[in-house]
């Protein structure tokens, strides 16, 4: 017989295999949990705004990465059908809400349904009144004001010769590059300005459109000094949105405030516009223009649709470029107007950066993390914590700014409409250009490649006695000449390889534009 010690020894030696293998067959068999993706809903005023939709175009590329689950809700402006849609969001299983809400009057009613859920809000560019919100993000309307109230006390400055002092008024514009998100804030309640598409449009591109940033067609541009008639103080109509917007309120407060303090300005009249609608515009401006016997240097609109709709106004009345203009939110038709000369200055409210950091807090607050706010605004009864994005003043020179923007939204923001139709009519109908409403058959982009040495720009003459040519070259160089008569053919050289551009219609320009 074997010792039982030896046998003791043989048992475990054969039995360890087996016993090891159980044991990494258990370890191996614990999968780890599926993490469920974050269930945010994203309620939004109105989805046609231009700056809306930069905005879900932000959030949703971040979806897949970030492993999210975002609903989206549009209340196309109507308070009602918003009430009704975050009533439906408490019955899901949202863990965040980024709210950019209608009516800020209401809020308090509106979240009271999310709180008792325990469901986040995070306040989109709207701080809803005396509300439980646990977020607000949103651009610095206080700097905007003030941005574009400087932008005309420069200009008159300019006008007069006259350099800046640091720390007077109307220096702020010098520095906004170095702006961080702080800015002045007023306290209370904010809303951010307009962000959505406004009216008017770019002036006519003849021959292949803008190529880089900057002001390329649309005419010869007027500086904006030269527009003011005088050297004398500008005299300024302030254009607001609706009385209980909020963000409205503080930008023209600080705008206010900023031409008060100038010898510069004089403000002579200030309109307000009932839920920020442009088709209020004309009726005022042309009150404004009657009232100051057609004597008025500047416009500045606390919303691009307001800016573009008293631009309309001015171009009917052959004003625009005697009058400078200034809006806030840089859509795409103000980006547009800019480029072609008709629209002077535009703060942008960068809803590239609005859109991250809503998103940062709303993912933060539904895994209850802290989220990195900078400062805290009062609503009512509430502080809530609050991070306040830069803004930036953006005119025909640095225009680059806003190209890749545009241009992701309209596939190279090729014209629209054919170039030198041989049927007459001004090329740039902005400033700059002949005064009349031609200039809607312009861009409706922000960039488009130089298709063929010659572009033609202002009138051919539907009898064809002059023609104007405007030649840009590669490395960005333009010449203008004006000839007699209708031109048959263009034709360049370079090296010995000929590029022509046949007949008085210019189908080499902007004739393939609208594709």
């Amino acid at each position: 017989m074997l010792p039982v010690k030896k046998v003791a020894i043989a048992l475990f030696t054969a039995c360890f295999p087996v016993f090891c293998l159980a044991g990494c067959s258990d370890k191996q068999g614990q999968q780890k949990p599926i993490l469920k993706p974050v269930k945010i809903a994203v309620c939004v005023a109105d989805m046609e705004r231009d700056g809306n939709k930069i905005i879900e175009k932000v959030m949703e590329e971040r979806k897949k990465k970030d492993k999210l689950d975002i609903t989206w809700f549009d209340a196309k402006n109507d308070p009602t059908q918003q009430s009704s849609q975050v009533e439906k969001l408490t019955q899901k299983k949202v863990k965040a809400v980024v709210l950019q809400v209608v009516d800020p009057a209401a809020g308090s009613q509106l979240l009271k349904g999310l709180a008792e859920k325990n469901i986040k809000v995070v306040a989109l560019e709207v701080l809803p009144l005396d509300a439980p919100v646990d977020a607000y993000v949103a651009s610095n309307h206080a700097l905007a004001g003030r941005l574009m109230a400087e932008y005309v006390i420069n200009t008159v400055r300019k006008k007069n010769g006259i350099p800046l002092a640091q720390g007077e008024p109307g220096t702020a514009g010098q520095v906004q590059e170095q702006q961080q998100g702080g800015g002045s804030q007023s306290g209370g309640t904010q809303v951010g300005g307009g962000q959505e598409g406004g009216q008017g449009g770019g002036g006519s591109q003849q021959g292949g459109g803008q190529q880089g940033g900057g002001q390329q067609g649309g005419g010869p541009v007027i500086p904006p000094e030269s527009q003011l008639q005088g050297t004398g103080p500008a005299s300024v109509v302030l254009l607001t949105g609706d009385p209980g917007d909020p963000a409205s309120r503080e930008m023209a407060s600080s705008a206010r405030v900023v031409l008060k303090e100038s010898q510069w300005v004089r403000l002579v009249g200030e309109y307000q516009h009932f839920r920020g609608d442009p088709a209020q515009v004309p009726f005022n401006m042309q009150q404004a223009l009657a009232a100051a016997n057609n004597r008025i240097d500047a416009v500045l609109a606390t919303d691009s649709r307001l800016a573009l709709a008293a631009v309309d106004v001015l171009k009917a009345a052959g004003l625009n470029n005697r009058v400078l203009t200034v809006g806030v939110g840089a859509d795409q038709k103000a980006s547009q107007a800019l480029t072609a000369g008709e629209h002077d200055a535009e703060v942008d409210t960068r809803p590239d950066l609005l859109g991250q950091y809503a998103l940062d807090a709303a993912v933060s607050l539904a895994k209850d993390e802290h989220w990195q706010y900078d400062s805290q605004t009062t609503s009512g009864s509430y502080s809530v914590p609050s991070r306040i994005t830069p803004v930036r003043l953006v005119q025909p020179e640095n225009m680059y700014l806003l190209n890749q923007r545009w241009s992701g939204l309209q596939g190279g923001g090729k014209e629209k409409g054919g170039g030198g139709s041989s049927e007459g009519g001004s090329s740039g109908s902005g400033k700059g250009g002949s005064e009349s409403d031609s200039g809607k058959s312009g861009s409706d982009g922000l960039s488009g490649g130089q298709q063929g040495s010659g572009q033609q720009s202002g009138k051919q003459g539907g009898q064809g006695q002059k023609t104007k040519l405007k030649v840009t070259t590669m490395d960005g160089k333009t010449v203008e000449v004006e000839i007699n008569g209708q031109v048959k053919k263009i034709e360049s050289t370079d090296g010995g390889q000929g590029q022509q551009s046949q007949g008085g219609a210019g189908q080499q320009g902007g004739g393939g534009g609208g594709q």
